[in-house]
C-alpha cells in the first residue's frame, strides 16, 4: 500500500520534471533562435524562449521573472514591427525600461528582483543597438544576472540556458571582437 507521503513525493517529483521540461523547451527555442537568418525568425524564437521561461517562473512562484519575460515578449513584438518599418527604437527602449522598473517594484521578492529588472532594462537597450560588439557586451551582463536569478529560484533549465548564452557570448567576443581590437593596435 502506498502511503500519502509517498504519493506526495511522487507528485512533487512529476511537478519538478514538468517545470524543468518547460525550461528545456525554452532552451531549445533559444538555441534555434541563434541559428535563424532573418530578424523576424530570431525574435520569434526569442519570444518563444521568453514565454516558455515565463511559464516556468510562474510554476516556480518566481513572479518577477515571469512578469519580466511576459513584458519581454511584448517588447520583442514591438521591436520586430519597428525594425520592419525601419523606425528608431530609442523612445520605445525608454518606455519599456520604465515599465520594467515599475514591474520590478510591483513584484518585489528581494534583491534578486533587482537582478532581472536591471537585466531587462540593459537588454532592452542592447537589442535596440545595431553594434554587435555592444550587444555582446551588454548580453554578457544580462545573462550573468539571469544566471544568478535562476540559481536563486531553482530554475535549473534557466541556469543551463544562461551557461550556453554566456559561453556563446565569450566565444563571439574572442572570435569577432578581439581580433578587430588587435588589428586596431597594430
Amino acid at each position: 500500500m502506498i502511503s500519502c507521503e509517498s504519493q506526495r513525493k511522487g507528485a512533487v517529483f512529476v511537478f519538478e520534471i514538468i517545470v524543468q521540461g518547460v525550461g528545456a523547451l525554452g532552451i531549445l527555442a533559444s538555441v534555434i533562435s541563434f541559428q535563424c537568418k532573418s530578424h523576424r525568425s530570431i525574435v520569434t524564437f526569442r519570444t518563444a524562449n521568453e514565454l516558455l521561461f515565463a511559464i516556468q517562473y510562474f510554476l516556480l512562484g518566481a513572479y518577477t521573472g515571469m512578469a519580466m519575460n511576459l513584458i519581454g515578449c511584448v517588447r520583442n513584438t514591438v521591436f520586430t514591427e519597428m525594425v520592419k518599418r525601419e523606425k528608431k527604437t530609442t523612445g520605445v527602449c525608454v518606455a519599456f525600461s520604465v515599465l520594467f522598473l515599475i514591474i520590478t517594484a510591483a513584484t518585489w521578492a528581494g534583491p534578486k528582483s533587482i537582478l532581472v529588472g536591471d537585466a531587462k532594462v540593459v537588454s532592452t537597450f542592447a537589442y535596440g543597438n545595431k553594434n554587435p560588439k555592444v550587444v555582446r557586451g551588454l548580453t554578457f551582463f544580462t545573462s550573468a544576472s539571469w544566471l544568478v536569478y535562476n540559481l536563486s529560484v531553482r530554475s535549473y533549465a534557466g541556469v543551463l540556458c544562461e551557461i550556453f548564452t554566456l559561453s556563446s557570448v565569450i566565444i563571439g567576443i574572442i572570435r569577432l571582437d578581439l581580433p578587430k581590437k588587435s588589428k586596431e593596435n597594430a
